[in-house]
């Protein structure tokens, strides 16, 4: 009885260890491990690098950001390494629009994209040339 025991507990660990490569989906079913991420405001899984504006970092030469525009471009989703993707909505002033929200800013300007958080520049890219 006891060999039984032992063996079924063995056995159950065994299971619990053998997740199949690719089963890391998230709630909203994308695979992590493929790089996928749900965008909230497509409402589908994606890879931000793939479908959005890559911003180099100001500060790190490793890191980047990433964000996605709305098909109307009213809103912005950043998804970057410092906190969980933001939505951020649009507005505008003199030089061009700009997305926002709380001490976030993204910036659309003549030369390129900005990212500021409390004003301090963290993100940037430059624009593709004109053709």
């Amino acid at each position: 009885m006891l060999l039984c025991l032992c063996f079924c507990v063995g056995a159950a660990c065994s299971l619990q260890q053998k997740k199949a490569v690719g089963a890391d989906r998230d709630t909203h079913g994308c695979k992590a491990s493929a790089g996928y991420t749900y965008s909230a405001l497509r409402g589908q899984c994606l890879r931000p690098w793939e479908e959005g504006i890559a911003l180099s970092s100001a500060t790190s030469m490793s890191s980047r950001a990433y964000v996605i525009l709305s098909a109307d471009g009213a809103e912005a989703e950043l998804f970057w390494a410092l906190g969980p993707s933001t939505i951020l909505k649009r507005a505008f002033k003199e030089q061009g629009p700009y997305w926002q929200k709380d001490k976030v800013r993204l910036e659309r300007l003549p030369e390129g994209w900005r990212l500021y958080q409390g004003g301090k520049l963290l993100f940037s890219a430059a624009n593709p040339p004109q053709e």
